[in-house]
Order: C-alpha cells, then structure tokens, then sequence
C-alpha cells in the first residue's frame, strides 16, 4: 500500500533529540515512512516570532514544529510521566503533557505523538500504535518490529566522552535534561575550564541518585539534582555549574533544591546570559554548525 509507505513523519529535534531521535528515525525509515527534520535556520526563523514569556524549551518546541509544514504527524519525546504528583517541574504543563501544550499554543498543525524519550521496556507500547498510522500494513508492521524488538528493550546511554577542554579547573554542568547535551555544554566552555557532567552519566542513574535524596521528584528534576549530588561529592570537581532559564518557576525551584544539597559547589547560570537563542538551535540541531 504504498499511500501508507509515503506518510511523511516529522521531528522536533531540538529536544533530547541525541536520546530518542536516532531510534525513531531508524524505525520508521525501516517502515517506508519519510522522516522530516527541521533544518537550525528554519527554527531559528521560526523562533523569531514566538513569544519567549514560557521559556526557551517552549519556544523551541513550538518554532520547531512551525518549521515542520506538510508533515502527516510530527513526533516528539515524552519529558515526564503524565501521571506523576509532585513539586518543580511536576507543575510545569509543558513538562507534564508538552503535546497538549503545542496542540493548544499551534492549532491547526499536524497531529503530535509523544514517544518515549530513551529506549527501554516502554518503547513497543507505542512503537506498533505509530507504525501501525505510518505503514497501515500488519504483516510489515510485525516484521519491522522485529528488527528493532531487541535494539527497543535495550536502556539508552550516552556514547562515552572525554571532558572537552584541557587542563584547568573541572566544571561539571548539570540542569534540565534537554540543555545537557555534548554540542551545547561545548558552547557554554569558559577560558581554562574542562566541562563534563550530567550528559556523561546513564539518566536512570542520575534519577535514582535524585530520587533517594527526594522521593517525590519528576524525572527531569530527579536527573538533575542527582547529578548535583553525585558530582558535588566528587574531589576531582572544581564547580557544580546549573543551567537554568529565568523564564520557568520550575528551574527557580530547581535552583533552590541544587543549593539545599550543595550549597557551596553549585554555581546556577542563567541560559540566556551565556548563549544567543540562535546558538542553541544550532547546537541542538543534528548535523548544525553553532
């Protein structure tokens, strides 16, 4: 049936894109859909006419799908479980159900599918719903899945990597999950600083770490502060650096609970003070230049 196979699915890949981006794109390559990717200059034209009262995690979830025209659906990562009760980011709607948060800020556009944002146990109950809209077919349904059943199941981690810089002090940089990536941590390098951290660490790690500090953490803060108490334990690190944006409450709070545990070693950093919005599109953006 090849109207099904034609199914263009697009991507915001400005968000935890290196966790659950090459996955989905493989799979659905495999089906006989065509992947759309947003391109940095088209977001970062689209970025321009959002507001950025939300946040930059708002802005660029919501300019990357303006970048995505004539998709049939456009996929994105889940940030949260939607059921979870707690403080912080648990507060936070664009945390906690970010697709109902773009069908209500975007109307009109193409229909949004959360997806797990790391492989593991979750993945097929929503992989063989999706491939099932892209390809329409059971029996190929069946047979990719196949292909991608064990790749599925297997936890995500990050590829291991030396800490950028040499010598000087050690920074390790922490904060909501979807400004720690590799590209961007680069561009946020002081003179005489090496940088390494959060995006260096397994997630479940770092949320369980969180989580026997505070139990009642979402998984964004869990990974966070688990990351402050894990490298602010650690000799070898000169300074915590948390990256906050002044615009959300929950990285306000998420501030306050990183110098409850370490008050001494944690240095918060506004976002918007150390990078241009344009720089962080193209470091996020895979395959970009910042």
């Amino acid at each position: 049936m090849l109207h099904w196979q034609a199914v263009r699915v697009g991507f915001v890949n400005t968000v935890l894109w290196e966790r659950y981006g090459p996955f989905w794109v493989e799979l659905l390559r495999a089906a006989g859909a065509e992947v759309v990717l947003p391109s940095a200059d088209d977001v970062v034209a689209a970025a321009a006419e959002v507001p950025a009262d939300e946040g930059w995690m708002p802005l660029l979830a919501r300019a990357s799908l303006r970048a995505l025209p004539d998709v049939d659906l456009v996929l994105l990562p889940r940030l949260a479980p939607e059921d979870h009760q707690g403080p912080g980011s648990a507060q936070d709607p664009w945390v906690m159900d970010v697709a109902a948060m773009l069908a209500r800020s975007e109307p009109g556009r193409a229909s949004v599918w959360t997806v797990p944002a790391e492989t593991g146990p979750g993945v097929e109950a929503v992989a063989i719903p999706l491939l099932t809209r892209a390809v329409g077919e059971v029996g190929r349904v069946r047979r990719v899945w196949e292909q991608f059943r064990v790749a599925a199941q297997q936890p995500w981690r990050p590829r291991a990597r030396a800490n950028s810089g040499a010598g000087g002090r050690f920074v390790a940089v922490t904060g909501a999950p979807w400004w720690c990536t590799p590209a961007l941590i680069a561009e946020l390098a002081r003179p005489g600083e090496r940088l390494g951290g959060q995006h260096e660490v397994a997630p479940a790690e770092l949320r369980a770490e969180g989580r026997r500090w505070r139990a009642d953490l979402v998984d964004p803060d869990a990974e966070a502060l688990g990351a402050v108490r894990r490298f602010a334990r650690r000799g070898d690190v000169d300074v915590v650096r948390l990256i906050v944006d002044p615009a959300r409450a929950a990285d306000a709070w998420l501030a306050r609970r990183a110098r409850e545990l370490a008050a001494a070693r944690v240095e918060p950093v506004a976002l918007d003070q150390v990078v241009t919005l344009s720089d962080v599109v193209r470091a996020l953006v895979p395959g970009s230049s910042a």
